[in-house]
């Protein structure tokens, strides 16, 4: 029997393969992304761990945590909220570190994540990609669901759906990469993706980080009876279709 998370990535196999299965990713993994196309991509990524920043606020908001100290001990911080709030934690202090690497190693590289942007040094929307705005709009939109019923569920769903779906999709590109294209020398953005950029957004310390969110959702939805979770299920079904939308307009278009 699949899990509550699995549930969600089998409902839109088809979504799920045009989310994480572009031919920007191929072509990036190929070294075939000139830099003047990967800068603006990297900086609408920075723009979006801003947006993403903000969502964790709103998702911290969401927690109710345990008033009273447990009995035993081995029950503190047992709980789902206590454990999502955790994560949540280490999530960002990851997505700082995130934003950082990408400026640094574009830098080292010679690309320019500057996005045109006013006099008060804000980037217009016109000027963003459609999957920056599809998630601005997720992340600036996060609200609490049923109060009484995992209010944090479709918070939560959000980050698990763009954290799967970002590890899938640069995994998948990993595995469109030449073996015996080693250095990446020869590549239009120098060597970036395969050389930095590839590594640092897949492996399994990455994996292990996303699987663990799915295991605070699944572990929630489970305690439920079985009409509240399928209720649970249709909440979180909205966010996942929004999530795939997004994710599939963010990267750029290439001919298969």
């Amino acid at each position: 029997m699949s899990s509550f998370t699995q549930a969600l990535v089998a409902s839109d196999p088809a979504g799920f393969q045009r989310a994480t299965q572009s031919p920007f990713l191929r072509r990036a993994a190929q070294g075939k992304v000139s830099r003047e196309v990967l800068g603006p991509w990297l900086a609408n990524d920075r723009l979006y761990v801003q947006g993403y920043l903000r969502a964790a606020g709103r998702l911290l908001s969401f927690l109710a945590l345990p008033q009273v100290v447990p009995a035993a001990l081995t029950e503190l911080h047992a709980d789902p909220a206590s454990k999502l709030l955790a994560w949540t934690i280490d999530d960002l202090v990851n997505i700082q570190q995130e934003e950082r690497f990408i400026a640094e190693t574009a830098t080292r590289y010679g690309i320019d994540v500057n996005l045109p942007a006013d006099e008060h040094g804000q980037v217009p929307a016109s000027a963003k990609i459609s999957g920056l705005r599809q998630f601005e709009a997720l992340f600036d939109g996060l609200q609490a669901g049923d109060e009484g019923l995992l209010p944090w569920l479709e918070g939560a769903v959000v980050f698990y759906g763009t954290e799967k779906c970002y590890l899938e999709a640069w995994t998948w590109a990993k595995s469109q990469v030449d073996d015996t294209d080693k250095d990446g020398e020869d590549h239009e953005d120098g060597g970036a993706v395969r050389r930095e950029f590839m590594d640092n957004w897949t492996g399994p310390e990455f994996e292990a980080f996303v699987q663990r969110l799915a295991d605070i959702i699944d572990a929630a939805v489970q305690t439920q009876e079985d009409d509240a979770k399928e209720a649970l299920l249709q909440r979180a079904l909205v966010k996942w279709r929004e999530i795939l939308a997004a994710e599939e307009a963010f990267w750029p278009v290439f001919d298969a």
